[in-house]
């Protein structure tokens, strides 16, 4: 382990918590993974070992440190235990606000009174969450998102009694375990969910105004809009395209023609869910999941995923992309 890495203590044993510690571990932190029910603790490291040997598989990380890095992880029952010593503290349960803020709380009765604590939330509010906190300061949101070993981004969010510390503390270790931290406003979606949402939410009602398919919104998101995103942002590509075409009547005329629906239910989203078709998880939402293979599908997205890894390290170390695909 890294001198000036903090013990770090995952708060939960399902997909997501898993995830978040083999990524802590990849970075060479010592990782108590807890789980709620003791048996639930040999299948998540399982989903460990299998996310690592994703990894190797592809070339982002040795094969021969599989032992090491896997042995950072230790598997633990006891939820005192597991924060004792721990330098940050993540929480990694079911969305849900009460839970969330029961399960830190006791943390914070058993771990060092210099600990960071922090939630992989995608939703709630950071200042909700810190205010049952005995010390809110040392509390800050990190917002891994799912495969959370893969992507690289994490939203870091502090709430309004969150202290400087506690949001360089979480930075720094999130930087020296190979993520990117972005500070984001405490705010419904931080950024990420923002703009998915905000995607979602146009392209939603253009399919239920019968204007367009899902298939033909996916498509020019994957084909078209995506295949600019690893090089150029919103605001590059505005200056690229010039403010002025931005302030055009064109671009008016597409800004004041936006959806600005304020409820999903107002949109197939919402007719769907009504219908009881939840997307994967019930086998139809906009598609068909009976038919299309579900894990075939994730399976390709992780791929993808790697693809642009690669191709964002290459160019950070001058290599061309097809050295970098050889």
């Amino acid at each position: 382990m890294s001198a000036d890495l903090p013990r770090c203590a995952v708060l939960g044993s399902g997909t997501m918590g898993g995830q978040i510690a083999l990524s802590l571990a990849l970075g060479g932190a010592q990782v108590a993974l807890w789980g709620r029910r003791a048996e639930a603790l040999g299948p998540a490291l399982d989903r460990c070992a299998e996310g690592f040997d994703f990894l190797a598989g592809h070339g982002l990380t040795d094969a021969v440190d599989r032992k090491p890095v896997l042995e950072r992880i230790t598997p633990q029952a006891d939820l005192a235990n597991s924060v004792v010593d721990a330098g940050f503290v993540i929480e990694a349960i079911a969305e849900d606000l009460t839970l969330k803020q029961a399960l830190l709380g006791e943390a914070e009765l058993a771990a060092p009174v210099t600990a960071v604590q922090s939630s992989t939330t995608s939703a709630l509010s950071a200042s909700a969450l810190q205010s049952d906190l005995r010390r809110p300061q040392n509390f800050c949101i990190a917002h891994y998102a799912q495969p959370a070993h893969l992507v690289e981004l994490v939203e870091v969010v502090p709430g309004c009694d969150s202290s400087d510390r506690a949001v360089a503390a979480t930075t720094a270790l999130l930087t020296k375990t190979g993520k990117t931290p972005v500070t984001c406003p405490d705010i419904p979606g931080f950024l990420w969910s923002r703009i998915q949402h905000a995607v979602l939410r146009e392209f939603a009602s253009l399919v239920g105004r019968d204007m367009v398919t899902p298939e033909a919104c996916d498509t020019i998101l994957k084909v078209g809009y995506a295949s600019r995103l690893p090089a150029m942002g919103a605001f590059e590509h505005a200056d690229l395209a010039g403010l002025d075409l931005i302030n055009s009547d064109a671009a008016k005329a597409v800004w004041a023609d936006l959806s600005t629906v304020t409820d999903p239910a107002e949109t197939p989203v919402g007719e769907l869910f009504g219908n009881g078709q939840l997307g994967m998880k019930s086998g139809r939402g906009f598609y068909d999941w009976t038919v299309r293979d579900a894990e075939a599908f994730k399976r390709r997205r992780d791929e993808e995923i790697i693809r642009k890894i690669k191709f964002n390290r290459g160019a950070e170390e001058g290599r061309t992309p097809e050295e970098e695909s050889s």
